[in-house]
């Protein structure tokens, strides 16, 4: 026990010697929120997807390989196919519109796009943010309660305050540099134990077909693809499971990543690269940690009272305490790297767009900074009262926050970046009623999935539709809500004019890659 100590004591020195180097770097708002526009690609890449996958790669997602098995490898592949659409669809273009507007938050992008004079988008988007993104802060903070609790032999809440902590005092002292920085570290610790916990799980019981043998033994479901179901009920089961890729659009702690980038045309490539194979390793490892730990347990090879707690299981009964403070950086790594971005992202909703940019407070840039850490250690302490007054698994409660932020935001940015007709309106009322529409749905009638015991029609849909997202539906309900108040209501004509002037004209005149090195260097 002292090894894993000692392993977790210089992890915490690292990152916050990380926040105090990246002190100097946060001395405005924008230096304090996106790092002033001049992040490395790399850097960027990594923070996005360490901020990306949280407490959900390391518990929420093995723990559902555990109880589900083959099957919940659709999850992945969702996943994978998420970060890519990200990187196509989000990435370069709204950076590149980033900058021209000087964007620093989505809300700011957003009301710039749309030439919102009304301040209703600004406000329903930090309303969203500050909902759906305390709940997903304290998802990381309830995972980081039972890693620690595993691995130390504490009880939860105590592990919950003290991810809390952690969590807190380098985002307090660095800012969003200190988020990025960290976020390289945690990613190549993620990544580096993932692959370990993999390999050892595999080679603790022989081989992966032997693994594969004990569970069909035990439950045949858990080997077949979809869970032993056929026809529409196969493709219910998948879609399920694959839907978190059209949450991808909608993060904002994850394309913030975007508007932070020196240059944007290195978003597709080497961005696109860099973060493909880094999804797709982990995804994979952390998918065989939790199936071939259902074999383990089954074998009693390692003693599993929660499924989310798989991976911390197997780091304590097969490696030396020392490695198993390795993994236990590793899993705080990923709790960490996501809790500190929503951190930064919720704390900007509410410094920069309501108090500055709705209300009308003008301050010094000095101020606005520390108003931001004021609210980052606000909101941790109600992320962290939620997380040691819930009961829900941290599958479900990632599963509730990204449908939310999924629907506020997903429709609208994708929209403003590849439709020059949408209007204002058309984002005001679509993200209205993602957000009222999330609330309802998620508190009220069906949870995070459809409910077939929900009351009168809703029951119906849910007996089809049992086991599919409220978000993965409510999505494109919202994108065509935003579509058909844009048909009747009227686009700016400067924005018409300056999305084709980016995205369309330039394309019959010169390359892309031309314009924004023309663009780029106005700027």
């Amino acid at each position: 026990m002292n090894g894993v100590l000692a392993g977790m004591i210089i992890y915490l020195l690292i990152l916050i010697s990380i926040g105090a180097w990246a002190k100097k770097y946060t001395r405005t708002e924008a230096e304090y929120f996106i790092g002033g526009r001049k992040v490395h690609v790399l850097a960027a890449t990594l923070s996005d997807k360490a901020s990306d996958f949280s407490g959900w790669l390391m518990l929420g997602y093995p723990g559902q390989a555990f109880k589900a098995g083959l099957g919940a490898f659709w999850a992945g592949i969702g996943c994978f196919f998420g970060t890519l659409a990200d990187y196509i669809l989000i990435g370069p273009r709204l950076r590149i519109y980033a900058g021209k507007f000087r964007a620093i938050t989505v809300p700011d992008f957003l009301e710039a796009r749309l030439r919102d004079n009304t301040k209703l988008i600004r406000l329903i988007g930090a309303i969203i943010i500050l909902i759906f993104m305390t709940a997903y802060v304290s998802a990381q903070f309830t995972a980081g309660g039972k890693a620690l609790s595993e691995i130390f032999g504490i009880d939860v809440p105590t592990g919950i305050i003290i991810t809390t902590l952690i969590v807190l005092t380098y985002v307090l002292i660095g800012g969003f540099f200190a988020v990025v920085w960290t976020d390289v570290i945690q990613a190549l610790f993620m990544i580096s134990s993932l692959v370990l916990l993999a390999v050892v799980a595999i080679l603790a019981l022989g081989n992966l077909e032997n693994a594969v043998n004990v569970i069909e033994s035990i439950d045949p479901s858990k080997v077949h693809p979809f869970g032993g179901a056929i026809g529409l009920s196969a493709v219910i089961f998948a879609i399920g499971y694959a839907s978190w890729i059209v949450g991808y659009l909608g993060q904002p702690h994850i394309i913030t990543r975007y508007m932070s980038v020196e240059d944007p045309r290195k978003l597709r490539r080497p961005g696109i690269f860099i973060s493909g194979i880094w999804t797709a390793v982990v995804l994979i490892c952390a998918f065989l940690a939790g199936f071939v730990g259902f074999a383990l347990a089954q074998k009693g090879l390692i003693s599993v009272d929660d499924p989310e707690k798989v991976i911390p299981a197997i780091a304590v009964a097969f490696m030396p305490s020392w490695l198993a403070g390795f993994i236990t950086a590793g899993i705080l790594a990923a709790i960490m790297s996501t809790a500190d971005s929503q951190l930064l992202v919720a704390s900007s909703a509410i410094s920069r767009d309501l108090i500055h940019k709705i209300i009308g407070i003008e301050l010094s840039q000095r101020w606005m900074v520390n108003i931001g850490r004021v609210f980052v250690l606000i909101l941790s302490l109600i992320a962290c009262y939620y997380a040691l007054n819930s009961s829900k698994l941290v599958y479900a409660m990632v599963v509730t926050a990204w449908g939310g932020l999924a629907v506020g935001f997903g429709p609208i940015v994708t929209l403003s970046l590849w439709w020059k007709r949408v209007t204002k309106w058309g984002g005001i009322i679509g993200m209205a009623y993602g957000l009222i529409s999330e609330v309802i749905l998620e508190a009220v009638i069906y949870g995070w999935e459809f409910n077939p015991n929900a009351p009168g029609i809703f029951g119906s849909i849910g007996a089809i539709l049992n086991g599919v997202p409220v978000f993965f539906v409510n999505f494109f309900v919202t994108m065509v809500v935003i579509v058909l108040v844009s048909l009747v209501t009227k686009p700016p004509s400067d924005i018409v004019e300056l999305h084709e002037k980016l995205f369309i004209k330039v394309a019959r005149e010169k390359s892309q890659a031309e314009h924004v090195s023309e663009f780029l260097s106005k700027k």
